[in-house]
């Protein structure tokens, strides 16, 4: 397996106003993402400009691989509306291997922004 094919999953957190079905149908319609979950209720505290700040919102956990992650984090930016937008890959080192497979079939055609977009 090349290190494209490696499947990843990215996280981000947008606010509550931003509706997150339609963000992971446009992620997962663009073959940047083979699942998104959304995760409701996410309560983060953080500092901003020398602030200690707190705010509900929303995680989205993306599966994807990492031929993707480019097309993908540029596409997370042109959508959110954060100044500094979370956006953390991480590997996926094991699991079945039938569902790794899907992931990277539904994510092998990327329909999303080339790398010259945004």
């Amino acid at each position: 397996m090349s290190n494209s094919e490696e499947v990843v999953i990215a996280w981000t957190t947008i606010p509550t106003e931003m509706d997150a079905s339609e963000v992971a149908r446009e992620l997962v319609d663009a073959r940047l993402a083979a699942c998104v979950s959304v995760v409701q209720g996410v309560h983060s505290t953080y500092r901003w400009e020398s602030k200690i700040e707190a705010n509900e919102e929303q995680a989205l956990m993306i599966k994807t691989t990492r031929m993707c992650v480019r097309s993908l984090e540029r596409r997370i930016l042109a959508l959110h509306n954060y100044e500094v937008p979370e956006f953390v890959v991480t590997a996926a080192s094991d699991g079945y291997g039938p569902y790794l497979d899907w992931v990277r079939h539904e994510t092998s055609e990327p329909h999303g922004l080339s790398d010259n977009d945004v």
